[in-house]
């Protein structure tokens, strides 16, 4: 589990078994700079009900602008989930995914460790959605 991510999703179902999310991630730091991360999730429902299993994908653009002289960077990342919500009503539910993603990092950051190359990783993600 990572705890130290933390954005804003805003899901609108547009079927009734597809949903997409545009999301962002904003933070700033005094005298580092500002870290912006954009982003897509679609998701098909695999099943209607309480409770909901889909599969997702992900795609992302993350920049790092830094305060002074640092150049600033652009890291993508995209993916692939599975995942579960239990839905208490049409418009709120709790969620569970798996995740693979790939991330491709900029030549000058060191976001992921491995500039200018790519990684793969596994995660998760729990999630609490309200829909539009």
């Amino acid at each position: 589990m990572q705890d130290n991510q933390f954005g804003v999703m805003l899901p609108v179902f547009l079927s009734e078994r597809f949903s997409l999310a545009p999301a962002v991630d904003f933070k700033m730091v005094q005298s580092l700079g500002t870290d912006l991360s954009v982003g897509i999730i679609p998701k098909y429902y695999l099943k209607s009900g309480d409770i909901m299993p889909y599969l997702g994908l992900k795609f992302g653009a993350l920049f790092y602008l830094p305060d002074g002289d640092k150049k600033s960077t652009l890291d993508f990342m995209t993916g692939v989930a599975f995942g579960g919500e239990y839905f208490f009503n049409k418009h709120f539910s709790l969620g569970i995914e798996a995740q693979g993603n790939f991330t491709i990092s900029d030549k000058s950051s060191e976001r992921f460790g491995n500039p200018g190359k790519t990684n793969f990783n596994l995660g998760t993600q729990v999630s609490a959605s309200i829909y539009f």
